[in-house]
């Protein structure tokens, strides 16, 4: 028997909720990034304007220098993302249920992935970048981040706005771990300096705050070699990365006869960019897996 629209009806509610339930759930950076829905035209710019500066007078003498109003943008385009997958009228018609979420979910996770791989890359825009390739995240590291980022030059944006947030790989965490569970004392001596810190990553075995800032794994910010590329950035509206929201995701099927299945296309349309390249800064460090 055929399959019917109204039998596919009851199959797409299913696929949507299932990709929708992994886009919202799942995703990582989006919402530590500036979120900007797009308007009219292909492009979205972000103006930013310099500064004006002020002079000792001398009295009754005109002030001779005019201050200029100048502003700058950063453009951002955005583009299409998605995927495609095939479901045969076999499978809609013996209501596999768990396919067709398996279907919902894959969807979903991929496109999620696409996302964050690209908001993720957007570290590798940093002005200044720390540790390298060959050494391992310290403290430190993300303590003179936050330093660099409070400190920008007015060129370059000014003081990047708090609140800051930590974007690392997993394999950077354990190296912060490692840093911090040694401290912990034996039994029967005095408790560690670092107190709680210490207590809660050897509960959790993760870092979930340093210098006021969350410290987020991501499994997928790339490898290149044996390092990869965090970060720490300012966070959410007005901050250093920006996310630009043109066209939500959708599922669109559409059937094919000769192939006598139904095509489940699912597209967004989104631009990622970098407000000010000095308001994040990339922490490059070695990331070999655990032996």
């Amino acid at each position: 028997m055929a399959t019917t629209i109204a039998e596919l009806g009851d199959t797409i509610p299913t696929i949507i909720e299932e990709a929708q339930y992994t886009r919202m759930f799942k995703t990582i950076m989006r919402p530590l990034c500036w979120t900007i829905p797009k308007g009219k035209g292909s492009d979205v710019n972000i103006p930013f304007f310099g500064v004006f500066t002020s002079r000792q007078l001398t009295e009754g003498v005109d002030i001779v220098n005019d201050e200029k109003l100048i502003d700058t943008k950063v453009t951002i385009t955005p583009y299409e993302a998605g995927l495609r997958t095939i479901l045969t009228d076999n499978v809609i018609e013996d209501d596999n249920e768990a396919l067709i979420r398996v279907a919902g979910k894959l969807l979903g996770e991929a496109y999620e992935k696409k996302l964050d791989v690209d908001l993720n890359e957007r570290m590798d825009n940093a002005s200044s970048s720390l540790a390298g390739s060959a050494n391992a995240l310290t403290m430190g590291h993300i303590a003179a981040a936050r330093a660099t980022l409070l400190g920008t030059a007015e060129a370059d944006g000014g003081p990047a706005p708090v609140p800051y947030v930590c974007v690392i790989h997993p394999t950077h965490e354990l190296d912060i771990v490692d840093i911090l569970t040694p401290l912990v004392p034996a039994a029967g001596t005095t408790q560690s300096i670092w107190g709680t810190l210490a207590d809660d990553v050897l509960r959790n075995y993760s870092v979930g705050r340093l210098f006021s800032m969350p410290i987020v794994t991501d499994g997928n910010i790339a490898l290149t070699a044996s390092a990869a590329k965090g970060g720490v950035f300012a966070a959410g509206q007005g901050g250093g990365i920006v996310y630009v929201s043109a066209r939500e995701p959708t599922v669109k099927p559409t059937h094919d006869e000769s192939l006598r299945g139904w095509e489940l296309v699912y597209v967004g349309r989104y631009g990622v960019g970098n407000f000010h390249n000095a308001w994040t800064v990339e922490l490059f460090a070695d990331a070999t897996a655990p032996a």
